[in-house]
């Protein structure tokens, strides 16, 4: 059997709080809801679905991603161009959202802007360019804010 690599169908991160999972997503990161049927809330990030899962007892309210257990390290969404990387970073500096800013990942060349969802999981936007062959990011114009 292969991997019918048609694209991404969906991400399923387990949430303490389906409620403030909820408002990050969809006030924060502009995900448009999809459906609200607890303990599932089911986002659309620009073509892809986020169906969390919350509020169920045997998720502690303390519990907390971490990134160096066995599993995810960290989701990547792509952003349209460098300018959206500007005004998610903007948006998420406007609700208090943790991040590292803009960057330029040094292995794939591409330009990328990260942060941290309420639960600790990290999240990154990056502009990349399969079409460079081993040096996926287009760079951005002078002018893109890097931190």
């Amino acid at each position: 059997m292969t991997v019918n690599g048609q694209g991404l169908s969906h991400i399923a991160p387990r949430v303490p709080n389906l409620a403030r999972a909820k408002a990050f997503y969809t006030e924060v990161l502009g995900c448009a809801l999809v459906r609200a049927a607890p303990p599932l809330v089911l986002v659309n990030g620009d073509g892809i679905l986020l169906g969390m899962r919350g509020d169920q007892a045997e998720t502690p309210w303390s519990d907390r991603f971490n990134p160096y257990r066995v599993g995810l390290d960290h989701l990547a969404l792509p952003a349209r161009h460098c300018g959206a990387l500007d005004g998610l970073k903007n948006t998420r500096d406007a609700a208090g959202v943790r991040q590292n800013g803009s960057e330029q990942d040094a292995l794939t060349n591409a330009p990328y802007s990260s942060c941290y969802d309420p639960d600790g999981s990290a999240w990154e936007f990056s502009v990349v360019d399969m079409t460079q062959g081993d040096r996926w990011g287009p760079g951005c114009a002078d002018g893109w804010k890097q931190s």
